[in-house]
């Protein structure tokens, strides 16, 4: 079925505001992308803003979405396995989502005009991750696996490790931060759980 041009706009949106930036993307260039005469965009949007907040939308939905199913598949009984889980989807998203792209642009460089949009999407989306992470953190402690962190500290130490990781990625060609993923988890798991790491 062929995309209605809305969804079409979007999607050129979002390329094109990870590689450039908002202020550098015009919605000539949109147009452009998408196949369309510039005019057309106003049967769909009435600025750029409106572009831009559709995207960030979409962007917040298909983030929260994929961690939601990825909680689904995970086992009860296997707090260390669904930890890690989530980590690796973390990462492969990081690396092979165009979302991701805009996801770091306007978390180092938010337009200021929507930084505080910005925001609350970070915390919103940071809300559904917190309560998987709960959840992993009561079968752990069920299991008797984790030293002495309270449910605070686990959450706390899992947002800084892939926000290192999110830094990492920027800097780093693939190869490189696939081996950095591998030692930081290796660390990481050391830390938090009893007996050896996997």
């Amino acid at each position: 079925m062929k995309q209605s041009n809305k969804i079409r706009i979007k999607k050129a949106a979002l390329r094109l505001f990870g590689e450039k930036g908002y202020e550098d993307t015009s919605l000539h260039e949109i147009a452009l992308a998408v196949g369309i005469k510039k005019p057309s965009i106003y049967n769909h949007f009435d600025h750029k803003e409106d572009i831009f907040c559709a995207v960030l939308d979409d962007l917040l939905l298909s983030e929260t979405t994929a961690y939601q199913h990825i909680q689904e598949q995970m086992k009860k009984d296997e707090p260390k396995t669904n930890l890690r889980m989530l980590f690796d989807l973390y990462c492969q998203r990081l690396m092979t989502t165009e979302e991701a792209l805009l996801w770091k642009r306007v978390t180092f460089f938010p337009p200021p005009q929507f930084k505080k949009m910005i925001e609350e999407k970070f915390f919103e989306f940071e809300n559904v991750v917190t309560e998987i992470l709960s959840a992993i953190y009561k079968d752990a402690q069920a299991a008797d696996i984790l030293r002495e962190v309270d449910g605070n500290e686990f959450a706390a130490s899992f947002f800084c490790l892939v926000d290192g990781i999110f830094l990492e990625h920027h800097y780093y060609n693939e190869q490189v931060f696939r081996q950095r993923i591998d030692s930081v988890w290796k660390v990481y798991n050391l830390g938090i759980f009893k007996g050896k790491g996997e």
